[in-house]
């Protein structure tokens, strides 16, 4: 497929023959080749700030927050049976905004840690639910804290593994408490000076990893070891075309630049996915002197924002929107919260177990049947899916 010179709007020389970026492009090749390391090893830190009008919160773009809220659990009600975890957690998370609200009123300390663990109905599942990824098991750590005029900033940290002990310590280290069962609904509340406000999540996740270190030895990131990382910046570092090419251009209108970030994170991560990896014979034609590897984040641009990726890595958070920005639906999806499953979606009946509807509790000798994400059977998911 050709693309046009016009179709890129991008000006820039050719570099594929160079080997090292200039001196003065040291630093943004280094910020670049470590962001997108972090992009392909998904690791995710944002933060996002809300406005309050004394009544309301509303994000960047002036949406509430509240239908947000509250169409996120009409939605889970109607999801199938063996999905029923989203729902228990949408309410829990329509909690935790009217504890936001009442923070934004001075009502409550100035700062809330809320830990939002890997849903328990997915631990044994052996393949990927919706957004859930099983094999990393992710749980989204978000500090919450009032700003002098009212408004809160949200942080958030994706932590690895979930490993219940090492969230543990991070409740004891705050002072507070560990019940039995799920964390979402175990917010912590405490006051802060600003200063500890900015920095209470990577104290948080230094103790998550601590305690991992304690657990297993070796150094850990946000739950995750460096060989996984280190094995993800190698590979940035040799796919220079991309980078380079990137670095280089002296786009200073935010919109192009972000929008060109986004194509570099898309072609990163398709050609990381690619079973051979690294650069593979041309994929596409290009006219004039525009690279083919800007044609290349052109197409992978236009794959990714069809998927509605966002790309996320060193706090940085690349995506498909109007210059760059996320509206307050995505930030509040990046931050953890919401579904990650829809109506439609397709879960096995993978885990041999006594089924919690029909079987409970199970008889003397009675058999184990094959069930969904919640240990709901195939013939009681049908019933319930009927009863919605």
């Amino acid at each position: 497929m050709a693309v046009a010179a016009e179709t890129l709007q991008l000006e820039s020389p050719l570099l594929e023959e160079r080997e090292q970026p200039r001196s003065g492009e040291r630093q943004l090749y280094d910020d670049t080749t470590t962001w997108l390391a972090e992009v392909l090893d998904g690791q995710m830190r944002t933060r996002f700030e809300y406005t309050f009008d004394g009544k309301e919160l509303y994000g960047g773009d002036n949406t509430p927050l509240e239908p947000i809220f509250t169409g996120a659990i009409k939605a889970a009600e109607h999801l199938g049976a063996n999905l029923g975890f989203e729902e228990r957690r949408r309410r829990i998370e329509h909690e935790e905004y009217l504890e936001m609200i009442a923070m934004a009123a001075g009502k409550r300390p100035n700062t809330m840690v809320v830990v939002s663990d890997f849903p328990a109905e997915l631990f044994d599942a052996q393949a990927d639910v919706g957004g859930y990824n099983v094999a990393r098991r992710q749980t989204m750590l978000r500090v919450i804290s009032r700003q002098d005029d009212g408004a809160l900033v949200m942080r958030s940290q994706s932590l690895d593994g979930s490993n219940r002990r090492a969230l543990e310590t991070m409740y004891k280290q705050l002072g507070f408490k560990v019940d039995d069962g799920e964390l979402l609904g175990q917010r912590m509340q405490l006051d802060l000076p600003s200063a500890e406000q900015e920095f209470l999540i990577d104290s948080l996740t230094g103790i998550y990893d601590r305690s991992l270190t304690a657990m297993y030895g070796g150094d850990w990131y946000a739950g995750r070891s460096p060989a996984r990382l280190l094995n993800t910046y190698d590979f940035v570092c040799q796919q220079q075309d991309l980078v380079q090419n990137f670095v280089s251009c002296k786009i200073q209108e935010p919109g192009q630049a972000e929008s060109l970030r986004y194509g570099l994170a898309a072609a990163m991560v398709q050609r990381f996915k690619r079973p051979n990896g690294h650069h593979q014979p041309p994929l596409v034609q290009y006219m004039g002197t525009v690279p083919a590897v800007f044609a290349e984040m052109h197409l992978a641009a236009n794959v990714a924002k069809a998927e509605g990726r966002t790309y996320s890595g060193c706090g940085i958070s690349a995506s498909a929107k109007k210059d760059g920005m996320l509206d307050t639906i995505d930030e509040l999806l990046e931050a953890g919260l919401g579904n990650k499953t829809s109506p439609k979606e397709n879960y096995k009946f993978d885990k041999k177990m006594h089924c919690v509807k029909c079987q409970a509790p199970p008889k003397k000798d009675e058999a184990k049947k094959m069930c969904g994400p919640c240990g709901i059977c195939p013939a009681c998911d049908v019933q319930l899916r009927k009863k919605k």
